[in-house]
This record gives C-alpha cells, structure tokens and sequence, in this order.
C-alpha cells in the first residue's frame, strides 16, 4: 500500500501526541507493582541476607501488578518509544 504523504509522528501537533499516548497507555495491561517488583510483598526485617517478615504492598494490595498510569513520566516515555517504533500503525 503506498501513501500520498509522509507522516512523522513529530510533525503531529503537541495536544494529539499526549492523547495518543495517554490513550496507548490506557489500553495496556496491567504492570508489575514497581514498590514491590511484582511480588505483593515487602520485606519488614532481614537477618543475614534472609527475609525474616514481609507485610502486604499498600500500593498493588498485595497482587503486585497496577494498572497502567498515563500521569507516570517513565510509562509515557515507553509507549511514545513504542508508537514511534511502530508508527503510523497505532494512529
């Protein structure tokens, strides 16, 4: 298939960049709780490298996964990596 135009993604305008990511992000599964590695645990007291006592995450409620959160710098710069890589695919 070929294209009357060539469409780089930093020609879009700002508004229309930050709602596609937003919305990329919105539509992604859920993430591993970055508090506790995934685990739904963290660690109270250690003795000699070993865990002795470990209380739920307060942040996954000890599922350790999130939902995803289109306010976090670190996700918006994923998936504007990953709709760069595959653009116009995701527009």
């Amino acid at each position: 298939m070929k294209y009357a135009f060539n469409l780089e993604w930093n020609e879009l305008s700002e508004e229309l960049r930050e709602a596609k990511i937003r919305e990329y992000i919105l539509a992604g599964d859920k993430r591993d709780c970055e508090e506790c590695d995934g685990v739904g645990e963290i660690p109270t007291a250690m003795e000699r490298g070993d865990i002795k006592t470990s209380k739920p995450c307060s942040h996954c409620s000890g599922t350790g996964r999130v939902n995803p959160d289109p306010d976090d710098l670190h996700q918006q710069e994923e998936a504007e990596e990953d709709i760069r890589i595959h653009f116009p695919i995701y527009f």
